[in-house]
């Protein structure tokens, strides 16, 4: 069988679960005598390459920030490169992990069109969510059902408006039908779910709280099907080590992409009000522009026991691991995983996590996992160390 998988973000130019995922699901395809082609983006023309012996091929980004193809009402010009691609590899299957502009429905149409298998894997909150992360006006864990006027309302919240003004707002803008495109994009989102259900013919998913909400917003139970990111061990085969790595010290970890959604500012700002001298803070971080400004706000809040290492390896990842003594996963929005978590309980390491998602489901689970609601009780589990 022939499968392409089709993906925006791909190594060796990215390094986050995505990138992850899809080099391990095309490694075990391919162990299974499958033929595998790696569809993902290029800033360049006929830039195909092989990554650790997986065919990739390209198609320019998308990067002309047409309204239009952001909203998904138009396909972008790439999507003639990404026909030929197809109708030369010619596979039963196509495997789309990401929903951009780059790769957007119009890509899924094209591949309906040549009679191909559409699989879809969801890696993030913002399939249902237009603000991205299902977080309801940015502060609490959202229900996740689209409803046209707290949506809008919690969409311009996310532009620094005032809640009870973005809500006076969206009734305005509701009823005047003005600006139009902002008076449609919660209708865009819905009719995309709509077209989601309708191109494909099975969509997996990592976590309870994707199916919950996908099935409230009218996804086919039949069409999703549960899958995890990578194997598991068993909470009962997990030896937690009680003792520190290195005596007298206490080595928190953080690894993930440096971006708002996953944290890394509660996590510094409770690890500073902790001031123990015996506490470190080690971050394995993922950043694609240091100038970030996100990033350069973090990096001013210097400590003497916070160190940062960045874009490390496979190989330096399993290595910082080693060093740790507990993992901590501070994201502020909904995880379809993270590989992280997954990664924590291999290693044998205990985890610190905000309360969101599926995080308690692993704990009942009996996970060395603890939890926390919010910044005081993440202050206070860091002084019990």
């Amino acid at each position: 069988m022939k499968v392409c998988l089709v993906s925006e973000y791909f190594y060796p130019h990215g390094k986050g679960g995505t990138e992850k995922y899809v080099y391990q699901l095309a490694k075990e395809l391919m162990r299974q005598d499958n033929e595998v082609c790696v569809i993902t983006v290029s800033e360049e023309e006929n830039s195909d390459y092989f990554y650790k012996g997986i065919i990739v091929k390209t198609v320019l980004i998308e990067s002309n920030y047409s309204k239009a193809i952001i909203s998904g009402r138009q396909g972008s010009p790439n999507i003639k490169r990404f026909e030929n691609i197809l109708i030369y590899e010619k596979p039963e299957i196509v495997h789309f992990h990401t929903l951009t502009p780059s790769f957007n429905f119009f890509h899924f149409e094209i591949a309906k069109s040549l009679s191909s298998t559409i699989y879809f894997t969801a890696h993030i909150p913002g399939i249902t969510c237009i603000h991205g992360d299902l977080m309801l006006f940015g502060k609490k864990a959202c229900d996740g059902k689209i409803i046209e006027h707290r949506c809008l309302a919690c969409y311009i919240n996310k532009k620094k408006i005032h809640k009870e003004m973005a809500s006076l707002m969206a009734s305005l803008i509701l009823q005047a039908n003005y600006p139009t495109a902002l008076a449609n994009v919660v209708k865009q989102k819905q009719k995309d779910v709509i077209r989601l259900n309708e191109l494909c013919d099975v969509i997996y998913i990592f976590t309870e709280w994707q199916k919950e909400i996908f099935i409230k917003n009218g996804i086919d139970l039949s069409k999703l099907v549960m899958t995890q990111q990578m194997e598991v061990v068993d909470p009962k085969s997990q030896s937690i080590k009680s003792t520190p790595k290195e005596p007298g010290k206490i080595k928190l970890g953080f690894i993930g992409r440096i971006s708002h959604e996953k944290g890394l500012h509660i996590l510094i700002n409770a690890f500073k009000a902790v001031n123990n001298p015996n506490l470190e803070l080690h971050i394995a971080g993922i950043i694609a522009d240091k100038q970030d400004s996100y990033f350069q706000q973090l990096i001013t809040k210097k400590h003497s026991n916070i160190y940062w290492n960045y874009n490390l390896s496979q190989q330096e990842v399993e290595a910082f691991y080693d060093t740790i003594d507990v993992i901590c996963i501070p994201s502020i929005w909904y995880e379809t995983g993270p590989f992280v978590l997954y990664e924590a309980f291999k290693k044998h390491l205990p985890v610190i996590a905000n309360d969101l998602g599926d995080m308690r489901i692993w704990a009942n689970k009996g996970y060395d996992l603890r939890l926390y609601q919010d910044k005081k009780e993440l202050i206070d589990m860091l002084s019990q160390y």
